[in-house]
């Protein structure tokens, strides 16, 4: 068994592998029809169709990663229709709620909060100082109401401190961390989410680097993922109902793991 490489990223932190926009068109499909779009291109027409003014549309999102790139913050977070999507998730499923595991800049944290009612409460962890910061200066311009509140630290560690809200425990979580402690911040969310309530890990395909090959060389990221999985499998659908989402575009080849809990 190979030893698992590591890729570029923070303990706690986001991971900071960067995307290459195209490279997940299946080449038969290429192959066919020359003329064919491509993934970032598609992405781009849907955004100019779908991004809502007071979400994707927003021109504090631009500004904010500005911000964040004048930073030199890496440039990974969810994509504009990603961060819809998210959106449309919180507000489908009814939340008040909602816990993000990474922050960075809080891009996808003001997705989320937009989606909230007044009264509800957005909780982000962060372990990097001035991702905290941006962040934080990020969710000023943006006036967002309710307003994020940055938990500053090591993912997990502050994840076992967490209690759940006095309103009740959260309907949401949005993990988009470190990879190699994935299963640890699930395990962890299953605490602190109401029955009935969601689980999001993003990068959770990672270019289908996730299915195990004759010329295996994990990184220890792919092998977080695949003990989450194995996870899930070995619960035998006891505690949650999961699908996997697999998505292409201006974040290349990825996708989301999706699941709900079921006691």
């Amino acid at each position: 068994m190979s030893t698992p490489r590591r890729s570029s990223q923070g303990i706690g932190g986001k991971d900071t592998q960067q995307p290459n926009k195209d490279d997940a068109l299946p080449s038969e499909l290429r192959a066919k029809d020359a003329d064919a779009p491509t993934t970032s291109e598609v992405d781009d027409y849907l955004a100019s169709k779908l991004l809502h003014p007071s979400f994707g549309g927003d021109p504090t999102f631009s500004k904010g990663l500005e911000r964040a790139n004048e930073n030199t913050i890496p440039q990974i977070q969810v994509s504009p229709l990603q961060g819809q999507f998210l959106s449309v998730l919180v507000k489908s499923i009814g939340a008040e709620r909602v816990l993000e595991i990474g922050t960075l800049a809080g891009y996808s944290t003001s997705f989320l909060s937009r989606a909230l009612p007044a009264h509800g409460q957005i909780d982000t962890l962060e372990i990097n100082d001035l991702h905290a910061k941006i962040a934080q200066e990020n969710f000023l311009e943006s006036d967002l109401f309710p307003f994020p509140k940055i938990h500053l630290g090591p993912a997990l560690s502050t994840l076992k401190k967490l209690q759940i809200p006095e309103e009740g425990p959260y309907d949401l979580v949005f993990i988009d961390a470190n990879k190699d402690q994935i299963k640890d911040y699930f395990i962890e969310s299953l605490r602190l989410v109401r029955k009935g309530g969601t689980i999001v890990v993003d990068n959770a395909i990672r270019k289908g680097r996730i299915v195990p090959s004759a010329k295996d060389d994990p990184t220890i990221e792919v092998n977080g993922l695949r003990d989450l999985f194995d996870w899930i499998e070995k619960d035998g659908g006891k505690t949650v109902l999961s699908s996997g989402i697999q998505t292409v575009g201006a974040k290349s080849w990825d996708g989301f793991l999706i699941a709900n809990k079921l006691v």
